[in-house]
């Protein structure tokens, strides 16, 4: 049902990416200001979420859905009753923004209900509502005026409709700890290239946007769903939740392969390989977003934890936005060179990949004091759970990796053993602790209670 929720949260986004509407309304040199706009309006939220922590009182009803809804509503409204040159385009402008800023704040919102309710997997159900959002996507595109401007104001309202009910009736709406009991601890590598690949994908969206007319919604949906059905098998198949910096570099190579396309490949071909990029943003944001929430240990999300490290990424695709704005604007000609800038800042990425291996996202325990402390309530956990059942030094020190979801490949590696020598430490681990599976070892690390010190 959060999957659900989260497909119309991301219809909506795709809708006023990819829908024809705000170009028929608009015209297409205005469109791409009003999403700039957007974009804009995303990330000043993020910004604030991020630098004002206490923004909200964590003691009072959640008043966020309600000043999303009041942003993003005006939005639908006028996109429902619009006609050609029927507002000023600075009036647009500032309702786009607006609608930007109520996007993020239902972006920062949803992670909450992912961490509480699914404490495991949730890369999965995150990709998952990336899928559906397709399918609704490619639905409202094909719905006759007005009810395919109606979508604009209905799925917003649906999103956070199934939000409040999750809340309310699965995930609790008074489980906010006094303080966060970890923070994600973003590198500032990671920052950069996640703001580098943003910008990078700034430019695919560009291109699709500007073509809108000759871009098929059903293409769209199927480049969104098959980077949604991607990042879904990396976090089952591979690792149950796939490591950012292997996130980064699978992604690497997707945008060197669309970049060479369009910089190579005839006129033609350059719609498809932009298709393929937003392909390649959509699995690599929610490997993004999964890194930012999958080791939270079931704790409702603070806005800032998940701001401070989705924010580089509209950042990037602001800033190329607004450099293809003003390369179009100044010579339609230069825009065919940007295909070999795009790979200019891809080889600048190889190259640093070569000399400083991409790290993971680190998540640090932090303490009720503000401390970042080694032993965090995690760690604590999976101590007690260790001498509870009688386990060594070693086999406590995998069954950290083990409670996060990890295998035993993934633990060899990061151990220096050898893979024989995990999986078997990982047997004398099932045998003490009488369980059959890594979800019942899960159950039981995440079911011990301790007193936070």
């Amino acid at each position: 049902m959060a999957s659900v929720g989260f497909a119309f949260f991301w219809a909506w986004f795709y809708l006023l990416m990819f829908g024809p509407g705000t170009a028929q309304h608009l015209g297409l040199e205005a469109s791409m200001a009003v999403k700039l706009a957007f974009l804009i309006g995303m990330l000043a939220v993020m910004m604030l979420a991020y630098l004002k922590r206490n923004l909200f009182d964590r003691h009072s009803p959640d008043p966020i859905p309600l000043i999303a809804l009041a942003l993003t509503l005006p939005l639908g409204v006028l996109n429902l009753i619009a006609s050609p040159g029927s507002a000023p385009v600075g009036f647009d402008i500032a309702v786009w923004a607006l609608a930007g800023g109520g996007f993020s704040l239902i972006f920062l919102e949803w992670p909450k209900v992912f961490m509480v309710a699914w404490q495991k997997d949730v890369g999965a159900f995150l990709a998952s509502g990336a899928v559906l959002g397709a399918i609704i996507y490619l639905f409202s595109c094909n719905l006759a005026s007005p009810y395919g401007e109606a979508a604009l104001l209905l799925l917003p309202i649906c999103s956070l409709g199934t939000f409040a009910y999750l809340r309310a009736h699965i995930a609790g709406s008074g489980k906010m700890p006094e303080q966060p009991v970890e923070q994600t601890k973003l590198f500032p590598l990671t920052g950069f290239t996640v703001a580098v690949f943003g910008a990078l994908f700034g430019f695919a969206i560009y291109h699709l946007s500007y073509n809108i007319e000759s871009l098929e919604p059903a293409l769209a949906a199927l480049a969104i769903a098959i980077g949604g059905l991607v990042q879904m098998g990396c976090t089952t198949l591979i690792k149950r939740y796939i490591p950012f910096g292997i996130a980064e570099k699978l992604t690497l190579l997707f945008v060197a392969i669309g970049f060479l396309g369009l910089a190579f490949l005839d006129e033609s071909f350059q719609t498809p390989c932009c298709l393929f990029l937003l392909g390649s943003y959509i699995y690599f944001d929610f490997a993004n977003l999964a890194a930012l929430v999958g080791f939270a240990s079931g704790q409702p999300s603070p806005f800032w934890r998940i701001a401070r490290g989705q924010l580089v990424l509209p950042l990037g695709m602001a800033i190329s936005w607004a450099a293809c704005l003003a390369i179009q604007g100044a010579d339609a000609a230069l825009f065919d060179f940007v295909p070999f800038v795009g790979l200019g800042l891809v080889l600048a990425l190889a190259i640093l990949a070569a000399f400083v291996p991409f790290k993971d996202n680190a998540f640090a325990d932090k303490s009720f004091d503000n401390e970042i402390a080694e032993g965090g309530h995690f760690k604590q956990r999976c101590t007690k759970a260790a001498e509870e059942y009688g386990l060594s030094n070693r086999e406590t020190e995998i069954l950290s990796f083990l409670a996060k979801g990890r295998n035993a490949q993934f633990i060899s590696e990061q151990l220096n053993i050898s893979a024989y020598t995990a999986k078997t430490h990982v047997y004398h681990i099932y045998q003490k602790m009488g369980v059959n599976s890594q979800q019942e070892l899960i159950t039981i690390v995440d079911s011990t209670e301790v007193i936070f010190r």
